[in-house]
């Protein structure tokens, strides 16, 4: 039986008017919009993202590559760093990149909006992924419960893989990393920190930035490091 014969992936919520997604192996990536076209992107049933502002050709914001395998990373994802009984475990609620079992699993597509619902190792995570009308920004609000009966310290690690800004740049430009691409922390006011983005011929105007609601304990900012192994490692098996 090949992929295209095999039994129904999902159903469709005519209350909720959302499709439903059972599984995040379909045989193609469920590609759903969320924003507008001023701000907005396209959202799988995987989390990857590709998020753009205006003419998508000249303002890409995440590196999303539809050539690699369905497997790969691809733009965001969340990881999950879980201390318990077990010791010390890598997860991904989202499958990929890490293609853990899945003891459920659920993608609602939504009118601009993408909901993904699972449970891996006992750990429970419910993520909404929208653009809020009107504002530039993607947000991703996490719910995190622990299903497994005994207690565990979880940390979310949160990914984003910038991309050049212009398309075809992507793939034809050698050496616009990292001459040209910069990273800067900054401590807000209330606190909060905020990780910015930005090629360095635009900082004056396009700054794209990362942050969170919750205490952030640690950042990463250089992805030989984040993976590890000296770079060798991969987005698979971070180290």
């Amino acid at each position: 039986m090949n992929s295209v014969d095999s039994p129904a992936r999902g159903y469709f919520d005519d209350r909720n008017r959302e499709y439903v997604i059972t599984t995040p192996t379909t045989p193609v990536k469920w590609i759903n919009y969320i924003g507008t076209l001023e701000f907005g992107g396209l959202v799988d049933q995987t989390g990857g993202a590709l998020l753009c502002a205006g003419d998508p050709a000249l303002n890409r914001i995440t590196k999303y590559i539809p050539q690699t395998p369905d497997g790969d990373f691809k733009g965001s994802t969340l990881y999950l760093r879980v201390r318990g009984g077990d010791g010390l475990e890598i997860l991904s609620p989202f499958y990929t990149p890490l293609l853990n079992e899945m003891e459920s699993f659920e993608c609602r597509v939504g009118l601009s909006y993408q909901r993904i619902v699972s449970r891996v190792a006992g750990i429970e995570v419910a993520a909404t992924i929208f653009v809020p009308p009107g504002e530039p920004v993607e947000v991703r609000d996490f719910t995190v419960t622990n299903r497994r009966g005994e207690s565990a310290e979880i940390d979310l690690v949160p990914v984003v893989e910038y991309s050049h800004f212009e398309a075809l740049k992507q793939f034809t430009n050698a050496d616009w990393v990292p001459q040209t691409m910069m990273s800067e922390a900054v401590r807000e006011d209330d606190g909060r920190l905020t990780l910015l983005q930005y090629a360095f011929m635009r900082k004056d105007g396009k700054v794209n930035f990362l942050t969170s609601s919750h205490p952030v304990s640690s950042f990463e900012t250089d992805r030989k490091i984040f993976l590890g192994n000296g770079g060798y490692s991969t987005w698979a098996d971070p180290r």
